[in-house]
């Protein structure tokens, strides 16, 4: 086994396809969910009937202290020391112009940013107790650019971005520390609405690889990233060249 990675919203859509990815690679995958418990058990279900190792387990941003339990228990579990972390959960959502509620506005900016760099350093120091590792966030193009009526979400994954950078010199030379920044990889959820769709559709119109948008994409950049020894703070742009429109 090639350690344990954990991998935040493991249960669905992008995050379902990284967990069977590395599992495929060897690793122990604890596939971490918040809400969407089914889907976590079934993704860990489908990798165990393949003959990988997972187990699920709920990660809850308003219980930060229960992330030590958390990754005691996942340790134990799959038999080992975290060596990969993959913060692929966020909530995308737009900002009202009025601001919308606080409490809204604080769970984003949870989920988003606060979580996953809490998560990042409780992480990091078990993996330099233990040989290193490395961290992947899954940023977004929308954290080096700007789009409207999404102030928040922007400014969360521009954090992410930065705090990718800041901790690939701090947490060195023990854990690299890498982001990817998707574009359009996947059509909205079921039931995201009309609009959801057609404003998808109009970003596919704008990216010159459209036809080769999908999560293999994200999975395949993961690939490099875990074999690229020398590669750390860069932020990997998989938009099949939207950047370039």
């Amino acid at each position: 086994m090639r350690g344990v990675a954990l991998v935040t919203g493991g249960g669905r859509r992008l995050g379902a396809a990284i967990c069977r990815e590395l599992a495929s690679q060897g690793f122990g995958v604890a596939v971490l969910y918040h809400r969407d418990a089914d889907a976590a058990h079934q993704t860990a279900a489908a990798i165990v009937d393949s003959g990988g190792l997972a187990r699920s387990f709920r990660l809850d941003w308003r219980e930060p202290e229960g992330v030590e339990k958390l990754l005691d228990a996942a340790c134990q579990a799959l038999g080992g020391a975290p060596t990969l972390l993959v913060n692929n959960a966020a909530r995308f959502q737009p900002t009202a112009l009025d601001g919308g509620s606080w409490e809204g506005m604080s769970e984003l900016v949870r989920v988003n940013l606060q979580g996953p760099i809490w998560l990042m350093l409780r992480v990091a120091r078990r993996m330099a107790d233990h040989g290193g590792g490395q961290i992947v966030n899954i940023a977004d193009i929308w954290g080096e650019r700007p789009l409207g009526g999404h102030a928040v979400y922007c400014a969360t994954k521009a954090g992410l971005i930065m705090a990718t950078q800041v901790l690939a010199r701090d947490l060195a030379p023990a854990v690299r520390v890498n982001a990817i920044a998707p574009g359009a990889i996947l059509p909205p959820d079921d039931g995201a609405g009309a609009e959801a769709i057609a404003a998808y559709h109009r970003l596919l119109a704008r990216t010159p690889l459209a036809g080769q948008a999908g999560p293999e994409a994200v999975t395949g950049a993961l690939r490099y990233l875990l074999t690229a020894p020398y590669v750390t703070g860069e932020i990997l742009r998989v938009d099949g060249g939207r950047r370039l429109r």
